[in-house]
């Protein structure tokens, strides 16, 4: 796949230039008020309910502004007495956005649910259900995005961006670290067993955007490569590094051990950005060869992959080697929360109901503004579209 010119546009600039709207199995869409005063003295309104035919799942909309998904799971968990588990959802929502979406809770209060009020999310749209919303229980999500400060590569492209008919379904950026881009180079060397290494690459690693304090200890250790020194200049700040030194202080080369400190979660993430970068790069080298992806999904390797037939298998059986790796690296026997079974992905997804607008940015004296607005099919990022298209500078975290 041919690499494109990008145009280069502020991404996310404020909440409300990233709006997301949950699609249902049954098309309903979870919608945003659009007004930002909703959210100011909002009361819970029930007159679309029968309070008093209670079932054991009550449905509703929350729509949140600039809120984590899990922060906001905890928040009503904690509102409304509810435990975590007791909670349902189809998908998770980005923070920095005003997003809607369905939610279930099992055995609500409604009283509490009544007397609910939280800065930035609102409950409403509420009904009857007859069982818990699971993962996966959505058709897709709508979007309104607002890319701002546009340079003029980015209008010059909107012709290819209008006419865009079938998108290589790749896993964008963000998968791969959004601070210091590492989870690839760390990931390939706990799948190989090389936990020394690991522990080295995760200690050393880190961001352009990070403090000069940050950048010159991770430099000086991986110069100087003594451990035992590195928790006297490590800053504060790096709270998962100085345990891990603090760690092998008193537990000398064990390498494993440290590399559990990460935690569980943030390893697994590194490991799966591996099966990513993979997918990415067969897609990318069957596209280039003119192999016709329409309708196929390609693997997400992991121990128990089964190549597909003919040059595509060749190909997945290619990329492998060259990241030195082997099926049997993925079925990790020290860590077993690490095994990862093969699984696959859509290799192309479709953008539908495409429109797409410019006008003079109110926020960026003499720049240009482009508003998109689209539904992508469930499992599908928008992040994954625009980043084939535009080079996104991010202002909210």
């Amino acid at each position: 796949m041919n690499e494109l010119n990008k145009g280069s546009v502020a991404f996310k600039h404020k909440p409300e230039d990233f709006i997301v709207e949950e699609i249902a199995e049954d098309g309903r869409v979870s919608e945003v008020s659009l007004d930002i005063n909703a959210f100011e003295n909002v009361k819970v309104d029930f007159r679309s309910l029968n309070v008093n035919d209670k079932r054991d799942f009550l449905y509703c909309d929350v729509e949140k502004i600039n809120i984590d998904h899990f922060s906001m799971i905890e928040i009503l968990g904690n509102e409304l007495h509810n435990y975590p588990h007791e909670l349902g959802y189809a998908g998770t929502k980005d923070k920095a956005a005003w997003t809607c979406q369905r939610i279930s809770i099992f055995n609500a209060d409604i009283e509490k649910i009544r007397n609910f009020s939280y800065p930035g999310i609102i409950l409403k749209n509420f009904r009857w259900g007859k069982h818990k919303i699971k993962t996966g229980d959505l058709k897709g999500n709508r979007f309104r995005i607002t890319l701002r400060d546009v340079d003029r590569d980015a209008i010059k492209i909107l012709s290819r961006v209008r006419n865009s008919e079938h998108l290589p379904n790749l896993f964008g950026g963000q998968r791969f670290g959004s601070l210091r881009k590492e989870n690839v180079t760390i990931g390939r060397l706990i799948l190989k067993g090389r936990y020394r290494e690991a522990v080295f690459a995760y200690l050393t690693a880190f961001g352009e955007n990070e403090s000069e304090e940050v950048k010159n200890a991770k430099k000086k250790l991986k110069s100087e490569k003594k451990l035992g020194k590195a928790i006297n200049y490590f800053p504060e700040e790096l709270k998962i590094e100085r345990k891990i030194l603090d760690y092998l202080d008193k537990n000398k080369e064990d390498w494993l051990g440290a590399l559990k400190i990460i935690g569980e979660k943030t390893l697994l993430i590194m490991c799966q950005a591996v099966q990513s970068r993979l997918f990415n790069d067969i897609i990318e080298k069957a596209l280039n060869e003119g192999i016709n992806l329409n309708n196929q999904s390609i693997s997400l390797i992991g121990y128990n992959t089964k190549f597909a037939p003919g040059r595509l298998g060749r190909i997945e059986h290619e990329t492998l080697e060259e990241n030195w790796l082997e099926l049997e690296d993925f079925n990790n026997q020290d860590m077993p929360f690490l095994k990862l079974s093969a699984s696959s992905r859509k290799a192309l997804f479709k953008v539908h109901e495409l429109d797409v607008q410019t006008a003079d940015d109110d926020l960026f004296p003499l720049s240009k503004k482009i508003m998109l607005s689209f539904v992508l099919d469930s499992g599908v990022y928008a992040t994954t579209f625009l980043e084939q298209f535009f080079e996104l500078r991010r202002n909210i975290e």
